[in-house]
């Protein structure tokens, strides 16, 4: 392929400006704490959502549909979601019952920061059946 001298130098530029930022980022080396440090590095917590222990059909259900829709917003906090297995996200939710859960997971809903939790998650093909064991497996996974 034959670019034009000028995007040609542009483009490798984008390019080794991307790959620098993360060369930078990958050689910062964390900070061991020291006795003087009052507190250790965060570790960043990764859900697993094979840990949780699901014992019917419906839970493991549950869990293959959060799998293949919900975990895409889910496990890193996209849009504003509340993230899987982060307490302080879920227990404010999880304290107004299931009803309210499944309401706003298959209805959707509109956040007090204007973070939107689509009807369905965007996945309208869902029954709402599979979306409240989805629900399901969510509470599940915070007990």
């Amino acid at each position: 392929m034959n670019l034009p001298t000028g995007l040609a130098l542009c483009s490798l530029s984008a390019i080794l400006l991307v790959l620098g930022s993360c060369l930078l980022g990958c050689s910062k080396m964390e900070e061991e704490p020291t006795a003087t440090s009052s507190h250790a590095p965060a570790k960043p917590v990764v859900f697993d959502p094979m840990s949780v222990s699901v014992d019917t059909p419906q839970l493991i259900k549950g869990r293959d549909v959060w799998l293949a829709t919900c975990a895409q917003c889910h496990i890193p906090g996209l849009g504003g979601a509340p993230k899987i297995g982060d307490t302080d996200d879920w227990g404010p939710r999880l304290a107004k019952g299931k009803d309210v859960l499944y309401d706003h997971a298959i209805n959707g809903f509109l956040g007090p920061q204007l973070n939107e939790m689509p009807p369905k998650g965007g996945f309208t093909h869902l029954s709402d059946e599979e979306v409240k064991l989805a629900v399901d497996f969510i509470v599940l996974a915070h007990e």
